[in-house]
């Protein structure tokens, strides 16, 4: 079954708690303690996803105690947020850079910021819509669609609308960036076997273009 990103991410309301809510507010020092679990945990949790991935693991391999860890992080979902806007904001930075390079053309950028996603992004996003989905609360998966619309989805949806001449009329971008996830998802780990006999390049010819003849 095929799932709109939406509905991967969005099972709840809004947060009523602060104690989950993206913190921009706390610049993140590099070497500093909270960097440091945050960099542990970026590893554990794009290896293992969060269900499996331990707190108390992080903290011993860090050099502190639980405790610590979470008067750093209130718990493990605030600290599972904070991973994926660490790494989401430097992905956002990077995307927003690409058209730039390839005078905003469709196809070839469409291309570029796919190799972007799987060779330089550290997270899996079959996992992570995975876990989006089955493993946390509703008000964090809330949370963490907000950080993955405004990182991710957004440079596609800028993308798509710098070329809407060359779209089917009465187009949705912001459709089209959802769909597009879902279709390049399978793609991003370099290591699947099951999906390296296509090509990026294959891939976005499939979307842009079809199977016909």
């Amino acid at each position: 079954m095929c799932y709109d990103i939406n509905t991967i991410f969005m099972k709840g309301a809004p947060m009523d708690s602060n104690d989950n809510k993206p913190n921009h507010s706390l610049p993140i020092q590099p070497y500093t303690t909270r960097y440091l679990i945050l960099e542990k945990a970026q590893e554990h949790f794009m290896r293992d996803g969060y269900k499996a991935t331990s707190t108390r693991r992080i903290a011993k391999e860090v050099g502190i105690t639980q405790p610590n860890l979470y008067h750093h992080f209130a718990n493990k979902e605030a600290l599972y947020i904070a991973v994926l806007e660490m790494v989401a904001n430097n992905a956002m930075d990077d995307l927003k850079l690409i058209p730039a390079e390839t005078d905003h053309q469709l196809e070839e950028t469409l291309i570029k910021m796919t190799y972007y996603l799987r060779e330089t992004h550290p997270y899996n996003f079959p996992v992570m819509f995975n876990d989006m989905k089955k493993e946390i609360s509703p008000e964090t998966s809330f949370a963490l669609y907000k950080i993955f619309q405004k990182a991710y989805l957004q440079p596609f949806i800028d993308l798509f609308e710098e070329n809407s001449a060359q779209l089917i009329e009465n187009f949705d971008a912001d459709l089209l960036a959802n769909h597009f996830f879902l279709v390049i998802s399978p793609y991003m780990n370099p290591d699947n076997l099951s999906y390296s006999k296509l090509s990026i390049e294959t891939i976005i010819d499939f979307f842009l273009n079809g199977i016909k003849r």
